[in-house]
C-alpha cells in the first residue's frame, strides 16, 4: 500500500498517474456509489420480491441482510486483500464479484437464489469499499490539504448512492420488475470497471503474509453477531445464549489469534487506540440509527401511505439532498470545527431529525425539513468517520482501517434492519434516536484526532 514499498521503476510508472488524482477520485466514488446504492435500494424492491415467490417475512428479510451481511463481514477481509495485493487489483475484483452475483439475483428462479445473489453482490462491495477509500487515500497524501476535501467528494457519493437507491430502484421496479433492478447494477459496475481500469494507479501490495486465521476469527465473529441479530426473536432461548457464548469466545481467540500472529490483520495496539476504538463504535452505531430510520420511513411511505415504491424513492429526495450537500460541504466543515466538531456536528442534526419524524409522520409535507436535516447528519458523519478512521492507522495498515469503517457501517446498516425495522414507525425511529445519542456520547467520551497511532507512526 504505501510508496516506500514500490521499487524505484514502479514508482516512476505510477507518477503519471499520482499527477491526476481528481480521475482516480471520480472512478473509485462512481464505485463506491454503486455498491451503496443497492444498501437502500434492496428495500423498496422487497415488497416486489416477496409478490413475486409469495415468499415469507423470513426469506424476504434475508434478501435484505444478505447483502448487508456479507458487506460486513467481509469488509475488513477486503481492507486485509487490499494492503496484501494492491488497492486496484481488489478494486476491480470486487466489481467483478459484484457483477456476476448481480446477474444471479437477476436469473434467479427462487427467493433462496435471490438471497445468494444478494450475499455475492455484498462479498464484492466488501472489496470495493476499502480498496476505494485506500486508493483516494494514497493519491490525495502528497496533495496538501486535500485529503479532507476529496473524503467529503467520495463521501458524497456515498450519500448519493444512498439516496438514489430507492429513487432508481423504486423507477425499474415500477417500470419494468425487480430484475431489472440487479441487470442495471451488473451492467454499471461492468461500465465502471472498464472506466476504472486504464486511470486508477498501479499500486502493488506489502506483500506481507495473509493473517488466515485472524481473517477466518473476524468472519465467523461478525457473522455470527449478524445472524443473532437478524433471528433472534426466533430462536429458543438456549440456541440464543450458546451463541452469545460462542460470540464472546470468537473476542477471546481472536485476542490469542491476533497477539501470536507474526504479521496480525489487525494489531491489538490498533485496537487499544481508544479514538480508533471509539471511532468504529461511532460508525456502526451512528450508521444503524441512519439506516433503521431510512429503511423504516421507505417501507411507511408504501405501507402507511400508499406510494408506490418509485414515489416512495422520490419521497425521500429531501434526505437526500441534505445529505449531498453537507457531505461535499464536509472539507470545508470540518477545515472550520475539526473531524470531531463535524462529527458532534452531524450527530446532533441526526437525533433532532430523528426525535421529529414520528410525531409528524401522517403529514408528508411535515416530514420535509426532517429528512433534509437527517441527510445533513449523515452527510457529515460519513466523512468524518472514515477520515478519523484513517488518521489513526498504523502505517501500512490503511486498508484495514478502511476495512474496519466501511464493515463498521455495513454492520450498523444490518443492524439497523434486523432489530428497528420490525419496530414500526414511532418506536422503531425514536428507537434509532435513542441509538443516535449513544453514537454521540461515545464522540464525546471517545474520539479524537493526533494523526497515526502504534508502531511506524
Amino acid at each position: 500500500m504505501q510508496s516506500e514499498a514500490l521499487s524505484p521503476a514502479a514508482r516512476d510508472a505510477l507518477a503519471p498517474r499520482r499527477r491526476s488524482p481528481g480521475t482516480v477520485l471520480a472512478s473509485t466514488s462512481l464505485g463506491t456509489l454503486l455498491v451503496i446504492l443497492l444498501t437502500s435500494g434492496l428495500n423498496i424492491a422487497s415488497p416486489e420480491i416477496r409478490s413475486t415467490f409469495d415468499a415469507g417475512d423470513t426469506a424476504i428479510g434475508w434478501v435484505l441482510s444478505g447483502y448487508t451481511l456479507a458487506f460486513a463481514m467481509l469488509s475488513l477481509t477486503g481492507g486485509a486483500l487490499t494492503d496484501r495485493f494492491g488497492a486496484r487489483r481488489i478494486f476491480l475484483v470486487g466489481l467483478g464479484i459484484f457483477t456476476v452475483f448481480s446477474l444471479v439475483a437477476a436469473a434467479a428462479p427462487t427467493v433462496g437464489l435471490v438471497v445468494v445473489g444478494t450475499f455475492g453482490e455484498g462479498v464484492g462491495a466488501a472489496l470495493v469499499l476499502p480498496s476505494a477509500l485506500a486508493l483516494i487515500q494514497f493519491v490525495y497524501q502528497d496533495v496538501p490539504g486535500r485529503l479532507s476535501w476529496a473524503i467529503g467528494i467520495w463521501a458524497g457519493a456515498n450519500a448519493l448512492g444512498a439516496a438514489l437507491g430507492p429513487v432508481l430502484c423504486g423507477a425499474l421496479v415500477s417500470v419494468s420488475s425487480w430484475r431489472a433492478m440487479f441487470l442495471a447494477v451488473a451492467v454499471l459496475a461492468v461500465v465502471f470497471a472498464l472506466v476504472g481500469r486504464p486511470v486508477l494507479p498501479l499500486l502493488r501490495g506489502g506483500g506481507a503474509r495473509l493473517d488466515l486465521p485472524g481473517l477466518l476469527v473476524m468472519v465467523v465473529l461478525l457473522g455470527l453477531v449478524a445472524f443473532l441479530a437478524h433471528d433472534w426473536r426466533a430462536l429458543p432461548p438456549a440456541v440464543l445464549a450458546i451463541g452469545v457464548v460462542v460470540a464472546c469466545a470468537a473476542v477471546w481467540v481472536f485476542g490469542r489469534v491476533e497477539r501470536r500472529a507474526p504479521a496480525p490483520m489487525l494489531p491489538l495496539s490498533q485496537l487499544r487506540d481508544v479514538p480508533f476504538s471509539a471511532n468504529a463504535v461511532v460508525t456502526v452505531v451512528g450508521t444503524a440509527a441512519f439506516f433503521g430510520t431510512l429503511y423504516i420511513t421507505s417501507m411507511g411511505f408504501q405501507d402507511e401511505l400508499g406510494m408506490t415504491p418509485f414515489v416512495a424513492g422520490v419521497a425521500l429526495l429531501p434526505l437526500a439532498g441534505g445529505n449531498i450537500v453537507t457531505a461535499l460541504a464536509a472539507g470545508r466543515v470540518i477545515g472550520r470545527l475539526g473531524v470531531r466538531g463535524a462529527m458532534i456536528l452531524g450527530s446532533v442534526l441526526l437525533i433532532a431529525a430523528l426525535a421529529v419524524i414520528p410525531l409528524v409522520f401522517d403529514h408528508y409535507g411535515a416530514l420535509v425539513a426532517p429528512l433534509v436535516l437527517m441527510g445533513a447528519g449523515w452527510g457529515l458523519l460519513v466523512p468524518t468517520t472514515s477520515a478519523a478512521g484513517l488518521a489513526r492507522a498504523q502505517r501500512g495498515k490503511e486498508g484495514v482501517a478502511s476495512g474496519v469503517t466501511a464493515g463498521g457501517r455495513e454492520l450498523g446498516a444490518a443492524l439497523a434492519a434486523a432489530v428497528l425495522l420490525p419496530l414500526g414507525i414511532r418506536a422503531g425511529v425514536w428507537s434509532a434516536a435513542a441509538v443516535g445519542a449513544v453514537s454521540l456520547a461515545v464522540v464525546l467520551l471517545g474520539v479524537r484526532l493526533h494523526g497515526r497511532s502504534g508502531p511506524g507512526a
